[in-house]
């Protein structure tokens, strides 16, 4: 088993994501939330252990400002690159055409911020020990001392001070998220995206961290909507606190919509999957191109985990508990993201099954009993079809409530109250067709 160090997956982007304790903001879906809410704690707390080493893993995601100045090496780099990101106070907030410079090498290196606040420097030698400098508005900011490594590149951003919105150090101040022309163009799906398994009590658990990039200046309106239709499979969808309020999910239907201003937009989103064998496969669509395939899923007993879009992947400890963490290059707009999961844990569905059995003779039994009276309709007959009517009703109810709950849709404290009460409804029901039917044979 191989349980080397990860260091290849994507940063978590902005001071948002799944460590968040969220809420869904309606009060209908206010158990699913705090039933997501942990789990998601738990993953959250897993990647920030992996990604930012040099800050405390704790129940919330880091300040951006903490994770400023770390360097993070990226085996998906060029050999010799290093990229600096350079933000102020969010990274929904990038500073451009600002000046970065590389310090280690004779002469400094230096490198001009793009539209999405990343400064590229090419040829660095492997060894050379650096770091990174920028001024913003005064504001000296310096990476940690590294030694270039021999393969592979490093990334790593810059945090100034300073509201989302304020102005960047070298022009005009950017225009509010929400104001200026919208034109026609195109998004992506960031390479801060990422697909988290978790296994749940009701099920495998899904989270999608969807990082919504718009590298131009302007906002953009795609030509199509933003849709993700969840897998067929997926109950419960909810989006997490800290998403964009231009999300809203309907059933199974993601929808994000736009205009998108530039950089990036945050959404995420989670769901369960009920599964009964050792097999699953969950696939989806995207509606736009991914940069990066970015994956985590936790790994109970045997199980095994492949995506033809994720040709790379490694098991390694974290916190008490095994996980697999895939990556893979970008993909197509259309494309269908496809994991494959073996060697599940799971339970024999036998019991189930034979409680069901048993549940369709006893109701088989009651409607027999229900049409095999005489032609005469006596006081006795008419009470004993009322027992029998109100019986098939709360039958009917038990198996809806029995059926919602193998979906995962009942909540749990008001099944086992709902539950409790129709059994023991059936019971009185049952005993009073018993002591119709031996009066009427002892009349």
């Amino acid at each position: 088993m191989n349980t080397r160090r990860i260091s290849w997956l994507p940063p978590l982007g902005g001071s948002r994501g799944p460590a968040t304790a969220f809420r869904l903001k309606a009060e209908a879906t206010r158990l699913r939330a705090l039933r997501y809410g942990g789990q998601a704690q738990r993953v959250a707390a897993l990647i920030v252990c992996l990604l930012v080493t040099a800050v405390g893993a704790s129940a919330q995601m880091p300040d951006p400002r903490q994770m400023s100045g770390i360097p993070r090496p990226d085996p998906q780099l060029q050999n010799g690159v290093v990229t600096v990101r350079v933000i102020r106070g969010s990274f929904d907030n990038p500073v451009v055409s600002l000046t970065v410079e590389l310090e280690g090498p004779s002469p400094a290196m230096r490198a001009t911020t793009d539209d999405a606040g990343r400064a590229e420097f090419k040829g660095v030698p492997a060894g050379t020990r650096v770091k990174a400098v920028a001024v913003v508005a005064g504001e000296r900011i310096e990476s940690q001392e590294f030694a270039m490594p021999g393969s592979g590149g490093i990334r790593l951003a810059l945090v100034a001070a300073g509201a989302a919105g304020s102005p960047s150090a070298s022009g005009p101040a950017a225009a509010a998220p929400d104001s200026g022309p919208v034109q026609p163009g195109d998004v992506v799906l960031g390479e801060e995206s990422r697909f988290i398994f978790e296994m749940g009590d009701d099920g495998l658990t899904v989270f999608y961290v969807l990082q919504i990039n718009n590298a131009s200046s302007t906002r953009v309106q795609p030509a199509r909507p933003v849709v993700f239709e969840l897998p067929a499979m997926a109950r419960g969808a909810a989006l997490l606190e800290g998403s964009s309020p231009q999300a809203r999910v309907a059933g199974r239907r993601l929808e994000i919509n736009g205009p998108f201003a530039p950089g990036d937009t945050l959404v995420q989103v989670a769901y369960t999957t009920p599964f009964s064998g050792a097999d699953m496969v969950i696939e989806q669509p995207l509606p736009i191109p991914l940069q990066h395939v970015a994956v985590v899923a936790q790994k109970v007993g045997d199980l095994q985990l492949s995506s033809p879009q994720m040709p790379e992947q490694q098991t390694f400890p974290a916190r008490g508990n095994l996980y697999i963490a895939g990556r893979g290059g970008a993909v197509a707009a259309g494309s269908v993201m496809r994991f494959a999961f073996s060697g599940m844990p799971h339970h024999a569905v036998w019991p189930r099954n034979v409680a069901l059995g048993l549940a369709l003779l006893i109701l088989a039994g009651g409607a027999w009993s229900a049409f095999r009276g005489t032609g005469g309709v006596s006081a006795r007959d008419r009470q004993k079809r009322e027992l029998e009517a109100r019986r098939d009703r709360l039958f009917d109810e038990l198996t809806a409530l029995e059926s919602s709950h193998r979906d995962g849709k009942a909540d749990p404290e008001h099944y086992g109250t709902r539950r409790l009460e129709l059994v023991t409804a059936l019971e009185r029901i049952y005993a009073a067709l018993d002591d119709e039917v031996a009066a009427s044979r002892a009349s």
